[in-house]
């Protein structure tokens, strides 16, 4: 009964929530986001500063100076992405983004399995960041790197965020705008001091924009190096759909949402590309600096100094704080809004919102759960995080199909539209996503402790087991028979 009232369609004067009522929901949550909140959730999610402080050692000491245009190339194809998605958004402003528009473009069976992919991508991606910031704040303090010390801060890190997330969207939008703040004007400060630095010293020589090595072989990079490179870029940017996903709480969403997630993609491509380009011009003699431990840190401390790097890292703890927000306010509202459509056991329990914060308050008691259990069941947290980044992508490119092989037109709608380029950037979109996830998955992988070579592929293959299995045995009846997915309209 409580799924069919939450479908109550009724007049409200209220612009939104009549477009919502539209689509067979009434609205329950707070609409109070606006336009910078809409843009900083996704650019919080992205966490170009994490991205970067986390995988520029990898992706450098494949390529060496070709870092630069590796991540380029990753922009590019990602901003194709969200143009799709952004398109999307216009024309379906509502919480649970990848699963209502597949379910509506094609059919809930499909959306099922795109929702599935992407919700597998938070629910891992949320304990993998809070155990990020530990790590990180643990090394500050000049404390162990790992065990039960930062089990317990990664924990406390979780309840906060979820502390935060029961007190209501508009807290969740102070918090992650503050954090977005403190991350650009740390990014803008980064930059401007490596490039006064760089000017200054006299050696603006910008040879090392070309120069092509692996640390490894110490000879010029291959196709296969450069390859292994993109996934710099294709870690760090993602994200920049999170601002559909909290459509339903944002403020004329057919306006906002499409410009957030365009803008936060492309400023965060300009800002990354801006710090990787500083890094590599100050990095000097290219094979010496991939063969320090960490070369991102022994560059920052050749060029800006021991101080201002350490104040670096603490922006960037503040900016995986934020990171850690943003991705529980995805996984909620995902998680709510398929459980709004009965597709889970125990969905009218799920899906219910506390009528005083309006905020989905058991779905993030049960993120809140899940993220506790992993943390305290895997002392090896890449076991779990590893298949974050490959069902990303595969829900990604479950988006990009349904475009395509939908029977539904797109008809033309007030806001931000593809229009006559609709199907080449879907098709091209479509590619690239497929390359990322073969990317992802074809090359070994070497996590130090973990024996399994493709760990990533493997951890992808029981998610997908587990969905199948789920999908035959609870949610393709219900579907079947009516009493799962959108509301028939």
């Amino acid at each position: 009964m409580e799924k069919e009232q939450n479908k109550i369609i009724s007049s409200n004067p209220d612009h939104d929530s009549g477009e919502l009522h539209k689509f067979g929901y009434k609205q329950q949550l707070n609409r109070s986001m606006g336009g910078f909140s809409s843009f900083a959730i996704s650019f919080s999610l992205i966490s170009v500063l994490t991205g970067i402080f986390a995988n520029f050692n990898f992706g450098f000491a494949q390529v060496g100076g070709l870092i630069v245009w590796s991540w380029l190339l990753v922009g590019f194809g990602q901003f194709l992405v969200a143009l799709v998605m952004a398109d999307l958004s216009t024309h379906f402003p509502i919480s649970g983004y990848g699963y209502q528009w597949t379910a509506r473009l094609v059919n809930p069976h499909f959306g099922f399995f795109v929702g599935w992919f992407l919700l597998v991508q938070f629910i891992t991606g949320f304990p993998g960041t809070s155990q990020a910031m530990a790590v990180t704040l643990s090394t500050m303090l000049e404390g162990e790197s790992s065990g039960w010390t930062v089990s317990f801060i990664t924990l406390v890190i979780i309840t906060l965020v979820t502390i935060i997330h029961l007190y209501g969207i508009k807290f969740v939008s102070i918090v992650n705008n503050l954090g977005v703040y403190a991350e650009l004007t740390g990014v803008l400060l980064l930059i401007g001091a490596m490039t006064a630095i760089w000017v200054l010293s006299g050696a603006m020589n910008t040879e090392n924009l070309f120069k092509s090595m692996n640390s490894v072989s110490q000879n010029s990079a291959g196709f296969s190096s450069f390859a292994l490179s993109l996934l710099l870029g294709a870690w760090c940017l993602t994200g920049f759909e999170a601002a559909a996903d909290l459509a339903e709480e944002t403020k004329s969403p057919r306006k906002h949402v499409p410009r957030a997630v365009i803008s936060s993609q492309l400023s965060a491509t300009l800002a990354g590309l801006l710090i990787i380009i500083m890094l590599v011009l100050s990095a000097g003699n290219i094979g010496k600096a991939q063969g320090n431990n960490n070369a991102l840190i022994s560059i920052l401390e050749n060029s800006i100094g021991t101080r201002a790097t350490a104040a670096t890292g603490i922006i960037v703890m503040l900016s995986i704080f934020a990171c850690a927000v943003a991705s529980m306010a995805t996984a909620t509202r995902l998680l709510f809004s398929m459980s709004r459509d009965n597709i889970f056991p125990f969905s009218s329990f799920l899906a219910k919102v506390n009528l005083k914060r309006q905020t989905p308050q058991v779905a993030t008691l049960v993120i809140w759960l899940f993220s506790s259990i992993v943390i305290l069941g895997f002392r090896r947290i890449e076991i779990i995080t590893s298949v974050g980044a490959v069902a990303a992508y595969l829900g990604y490119s479950g988006i990009m199909l349904a475009t395509i092989i939908t029977k539904k037109e797109m008809n033309a709608i007030e806001g931000f539209s593809l229009g006559i380029w609709r199907k080449i950037v879907q098709f091209f979109s479509l590619a690239w996503t497929l390359a990322v996830v073969a990317a992802l998955s074809i090359p070994e992988t070497d996590i130090t402790g973990v024996a399994i070579k493709h760990l990533p592929v493997m951890m992808t293959i029981i998610v997908a087991i587990g969905g199948v299995l789920f999908y035959l045995f609870s949610v393709r009846g219900k579907i079947k028979n009516g009493m799962a997915g959108p509301p028939r309209l």
